[in-house]
């Protein structure tokens, strides 16, 4: 009697697998994730902001029984992109930027198209540091809380190595122009005379600046052979206009915003004929 009862307790264990089974395989179909980095959107306001796609595809089998799509960290509680300088923490919002809700980990949207388009946005208090941030994520097609396909991507941005040039503060009085080109009005023009501004660089790595003259010195607008030297001290370095300045700066990965100082000073002005004298000094960027 202990063997028959035995068999008959086996036989109805392997029943209720088998309806398990079929009930699982009433929900079967295909899903593709894909994270396009040519999608990707930046946005440059008082912070930067980067929206990094996901698209997620499901079959029509899916899309007929399947209830919902999960998407989660594979490491992290949080979503995590790992950067140059220091880890990113992501939020998760739907085609058209609404945030969607996260509970224990996990981002839940309703299924209710074939082809659902997701951002993770990223947010920093200025220019991201140059270099890449990855993220890794798990997206799930769910139904009544139980997963049905699954696929792991990976999240990928990289930030430009950028600069900006602005003119500090206490120049703008001094100086017009703006978005790069300048204009300096000196005036009537003296022999030693000394001219003071500034500019202020804001970058995501290093960079290398190369200061030049086109004209080599002030020259008279319509006598192309009378010159009125000057020299140039920039970042306590000082050269002639007759001269070219070119300096390098390195530092850790991450974002700098410091302030040079320019000082002109014009030499010898007497008996140079009257006139309107010009030049065209360049200060070029270039980050790295």
């Amino acid at each position: 009697m202990k063997f028959i009862a035995f068999t008959m307790l086996c036989i109805g264990f392997l029943l209720s697998a088998s309806n398990a089974f079929a009930r699982w395989n009433d929900c079967d179909g295909n899903m593709f994730a894909t994270s396009n980095p040519s999608d990707i959107i930046e946005e440059y306001n008082n912070r930067v902001t980067v929206y990094i796609p996901i698209k997620i595809q499901v079959s029509d089998s899916l899309l007929g029984c399947a209830d919902e799509l999960w998407v989660e960290d594979v490491y992290y509680y949080s979503m995590v992109f790992s950067g140059p300088t220091q880890d990113k923490y992501a939020k998760l919002y739907d085609s058209q930027f609404k945030k969607i809700k996260v509970r224990n980990g996990i981002w839940r949207s309703d299924l209710t198209e074939r082809s659902t388009q997701m951002w993770a946005r990223l947010r920093h208090y200025s220019l991201f540091p140059a270099g890449a941030y990855t993220g890794h994520v798990i997206v799930s097609v769910v139904k009544n809380n139980e997963v049905i396909e699954q696929q792991y991507i990976d999240l990928t941005y990289y930030s430009e190595p950028q600069v900006s040039i602005s003119l500090s503060n206490s120049s703008k009085g001094k100086v017009s122009g703006g978005s790069g080109n300048y204009h300096i009005d000196l005036g009537d023009l003296k022999s030693n005379m000394r001219f003071n501004w500034g500019i202020k660089i804001l970058s995501n790595s290093s960079y290398d600046i190369a200061v030049d003259s086109e004209y080599n010195g002030l020259r008279h607008e319509t006598n192309t052979q009378a010159l009125i030297d000057y020299s140039i001290k920039f970042d306590n370095s000082q050269i002639s206009s007759s001269e070219r300045l070119y300096r390098s700066y390195n530092f850790y990965p991450g974002v700098k915003n410091k302030w040079y100082g320019f000082e002109f000073k014009l030499g010898n002005v007497e008996l140079m004929p009257a006139g309107t004298y010009q030049d065209n000094l360049s200060l070029t960027v270039y980050p790295r």
